[in-house]
């Protein structure tokens, strides 16, 4: 995968604090499972980072988030830090996560008593692989290059708040990485990125 949008305006992507099923390494994709504590202490930390970092280029700006309530309840925390009036964020159905059908709100040990083999059938093929009525990083990367490409038109700031798998095709189409390189790209909770002209920079959350 070759990198063909160019960001000349900074993209920073940030994903979801904590959930109760990340604890329990649970599929979430598009199910809900609400922030822990400790989500909600990641998102006002990422937010607090955010909130200097934007102050270095003040100037107009476009938030936006994936639907999902995870990533509506950290938005609104990062909000808050910002000083955000909650009505600027715009929903974008396109930056949900990855469907994984009939997985969601399985553990990858329940997947694999009746699949076995299923995640390294997965890295072996991340782009053709879906889970049972589920959705490809195929699929992903399709909506994945609109938001992108809407972003790079825009030619404005962008905060994009979404999730692990969805987050990491943005980057990974901004790096122009191919699919098991994107696969593999590290998905924090605690730390979030600024995507610029092929390049990223990982920004440390500020926690008290």
């Amino acid at each position: 995968m070759t990198s063909v949008l160019g960001l000349v305006v900074p993209l920073y992507m940030l994903r979801h604090g904590e959930t109760a099923w990340n604890t329990e390494r649970r599929m979430q994709g598009t199910r809900n499972s609400d922030l822990t504590e400790r989500g909600r202490s990641q998102a006002i930390a990422m937010g607090r980072a955010l909130k200097i970092e934007l102050a270095r280029e003040p100037g107009p700006m476009i938030f936006l988030r994936s639907p999902l309530g995870r990533t509506r309840e950290t938005s609104e925390i990062v909000g808050r830090e910002l000083g955000l009036d909650p009505a600027q964020w715009r929903d974008d159905p396109r930056l949900a996560e990855l469907s994984y059908g009939e997985w969601e709100g399985f553990t990858w040990a329940e997947i694999e008593a009746t699949r076995p083999n299923a995640l390294a059938q997965w890295r072996a093929d991340p782009h053709g692989f879906m889970p049972p009525c589920g959705e490809s990083h195929f699929e992903l990367r399709r909506r994945s290059t609109a938001v992108l490409a809407d972003v790079v038109a825009s030619r404005t700031r962008t905060v994009v708040v979404s999730h692990g798998v969805s987050g990491a095709m943005v980057r990974g189409l901004n790096l122009g990485l191919d699919a098991r390189a994107v696969f593999v790209l590290e998905k924090p909770q605690d730390a979030f990125f600024r995507l610029l002209a092929g390049r990223e920079e990982r920004i440390e959350a500020v926690f008290e």
